[in-house]
């Protein structure tokens, strides 16, 4: 049987370190995303997302796309099929849109983890020492995107399982207790 875990939240809450996580610890596989946005340096095609045109970006099916910062990132069927090649647990960050749809879309083998802090400070932290500075930090959190990932949505919090992320040791035990909850270990 193949499952997926979604995994959303406020900016700086830490899903992609969850996601990491998961990857390294547990044998998730990460379902690739695309985006038009620039390649970083860093960064690798068909590693960390499907570098597209405007163009190439809306041939491919998507079960949900979002446009931001004047760049479109989503998720294609394609890129969930190609996690599922790899492993029977595949792993998505997404924001709180995006689970809503999944939810619509995929409604058997699907999970849901909402990741949270208990105080918008250490968001503003985790987001100055990431996107470089408080102006960044600002801009991010005041998106209306950012805004509407602040909290689980109705429509999820009878799906999403809560996962406070202020200390490390429990968010681990809290992640090995679901997975046991969920069946992962089966």
């Amino acid at each position: 049987m193949r499952h997926l875990l979604i995994i959303c939240g406020a900016s700086g809450a830490g899903k992609t370190t969850i996601q990491n996580y998961l990857i390294n610890k547990h044998g998730f596989e990460r379902v690739i995303t695309h985006t038009t946005r620039p390649k970083r340096a860093d960064e690798v095609d068909g590693s960390d997302y499907y570098f597209e045109t405007e163009t190439s970006f809306f041939k491919n099916d998507y079960f949900e796309y979002v446009k931001y910062d004047h760049y479109f990132y989503g998720s294609s069927r394609e890129g969930l099929e190609r996690a599922w090649e790899k492993s029977a647990w595949a792993v998505i960050v997404l924001d709180t849109a995006g689970a809503l749809t999944y939810r619509k879309e995929l409604k058997e083998s699907l999970m849901c983890w909402y990741i949270y802090v208990s105080d918008s400070e250490t968001l503003v932290r985790r987001l100055k020492d990431r996107d470089g500075g408080c102006n960044a930090a600002t801009q991010r959190l005041s998106s209306s995107e950012a805004r509407r990932d602040m909290d689980v949505p109705d429509q999820l919090k009878d799906f999403c399982v809560r996962i406070r992320n202020d200390n490390w040791e429990k968010v681990e035990e809290k992640i090995a207790k679901t997975l046991i909850e969920e069946g992962y270990y089966n």
